[in-house]
Order: C-alpha cells, then structure tokens, then sequence
C-alpha cells in the first residue's frame, strides 16, 4: 500500500525558492533605491537600512522564539519546548549570531561615516547591550539549547534534568531579549546626547 508523501514536489519546492529569492533580491533592490535617495549621505543611509533591518530580524527572531518557548512552558508541553529549544539553537548559530555581528558593523560604519563619536551614552550602550547579548546567545543560550536537545534524546523530555535546563534557559533568553529591546530603545531614543 502506498503512503502519500508530505513532502513538497521538487517543482513546488524550486518555484518557492525562486518566489523567496525573487523577494529577498526585490527588498535589497528597493531599500538601495530608498537609501540613495534618502536625506542622508548614501553610505550612511546604506548602513543604517541593513543595520535596522537585520536588528529587527535579530530582534523579532529572538523574541518569537521566546515567546514560543514561553507559551510550551505554560502550557506544560516539554516536547515543544525541546522542538522550540532545537530550532532556536540552530537559528541562533546560523542566523542571529552572524545577523548580530552585521547590525555590530554597521553600528560602527554609521558612528564613523557620519562622524558622530564614539563618547555619546547612547553609542556606548548600545556597544555594551551588543556585546552582553552576543556573548550571551554564543557563549551560553546556544550551548545551552544543545544540551536541552540531547537531554531529551537521551532522558526524555519530561525529565527533571531536561526541565531544569528548559527551565534555565527561558529564563537566560527573557533577560537577553529584554536586553535586546533596551538597546533598541537606546538606539531609537539616544538617551543623554
């Protein structure tokens, strides 16, 4: 007897690849065009427009996820936090830690293409905010999403050691999401300039 495959068909799935690519090149050719003729000088509108839109994937990303593990946490379903605390491992090394250190480069472009010094409270905090986080996401929440996924594998899901690293991590991410939305929030306001 035959199964039917949940899979999509190899031309589904290359018309969808193709739509996304479409997308993703539309936004960039856009946002160049909106850049350059922004009131600001072009390098700087071009760093700003990346900086902002990578933040705000970095950002919303990290704050879906928390909420996501949140409401498994609530809802008392250890699977889906081991599924929410796998998918977060991997878009956490492959996706927000690189998209952290482009939003951190383009952060220093704009301070030096726009002449804007390094001594303002709101640079230096939003320098130290990146720094906490990034090394907080790489340095702990991701290790730490790993070994969620292995103690699952190994204990299961409902056990006490992997609801005690279930529980250690949706705590670390609230801080380090809060963290986020501070530096988004010194950035937006530029607090004591």
């Amino acid at each position: 007897m035959d199964t039917p495959s949940t899979a999509a068909p190899p031309t589904t799935a290359r018309r969808s690849g193709l739509l996304t690519a479409a997308l993703g090149l539309t936004v960039v050719v856009v946002g160049l065009i909106f850049a350059l003729d922004s009131i600001y000088s072009n390098w700087y509108a071009i760093f700003r427009v990346v900086h902002v839109v990578v933040a705000v994937f970095w950002v919303g990303g990290g704050l879906t996820l928390t909420i996501l593990g949140l409401r498994a946490q609530r809802m008392q379903e250890p699977r889906e936090i081991v599924t929410v605390a796998s998918q977060a491992a991997f878009v956490g090394e492959k996706l927000f830690a690189p998209a952290g250190l482009i939003v951190f480069l383009m952060g220093i472009a704009m301070v030096i293409n726009g002449d804007l010094g390094w001594s303002h409270f709101w640079v230096i905090a939003g320098l130290v905010g990146y720094v906490v986080t990034f090394v907080t996401g790489v340095g702990v929440l991701s290790p730490l999403a790993k070994q969620i996924t292995r103690s699952a594998e190994l204990n299961g899901p409902e056990h006490p050691e992997t609801l005690a690293l279930i529980d250690r991590i949706l705590l670390i991410v609230r801080v380090d999401v809060a963290v986020l939305l501070l530096v988004v929030a010194d950035m937006v306001l530029k607090p004591f300039s």
